[in-house]
């Protein structure tokens, strides 16, 4: 049974291994904090695939591990955020199928409040629905559209003058 495990976590590690650590980058603003809230992702996920039910996707079960593992990473007393922005973008993998990164924007998301950088990551980047927001985040519906529509009008603001009214379309 163990063997199926080891199997199937280096399954797990091989298909969301790069979409957790850049989210976990991009939560935490820190790549070495992200690696080893993946890390404690990972072994989560070991620990609990028994209890797997298969009741949301693997990528939305792995989500919900990292954000709340990142969540709890921030609640340290020692966490702070300090992170430099150069490395940190030099040091997030570029998703596998996307055009460039644009930095401006990335930037821009690093800047916003962690409530309201959790919903643009997992809406943008990792494409999740806001119902699956919800669910991985165990905050309402309401509750993640205001979060984001909150953000985007930051986003806005931050990135006038720099793209059209179409900036959060680009965001990959």
């Amino acid at each position: 049974m163990e063997q199926d495990q080891t199997i199937a976590l280096e399954r797990l590690i091989n298909t969301y291994g790069d979409q957790l650590y850049r989210l976990c980058v991009l939560i935490l603003g820190d790549a070495h904090l992200a690696e080893d809230a993946v890390q404690d992702t990972l072994l989560k996920a070991w620990k609990g695939l028994n209890g797997y039910q298969g009741q949301a996707s693997e990528k939305t079960w792995l989500t919900t591990i990292a954000v709340n593992v990142c969540r709890d990473y921030r609640r340290l007393n020692w966490f702070r955020r300090r992170a430099d922005e150069e490395t940190l973008l030099e040091q997030i993998p570029a998703p596998p199928t996307s055009e460039p990164q644009d930095d401006l924007i990335l930037r821009a998301v690093l800047h916003l409040q962690p409530r309201y950088r959790e919903p643009i990551l997992l809406y943008y980047w990792q494409e999740y629905t806001i119902r699956e927001i919800a669910q991985i985040t165990g905050e309402k519906e309401n509750t993640i559209s205001t979060r984001l529509r909150r953000a985007r009008k930051q986003l806005e603001e931050e990135l006038k003058g720099v793209f059209d009214g179409t900036a959060l379309e680009r965001i990959p």
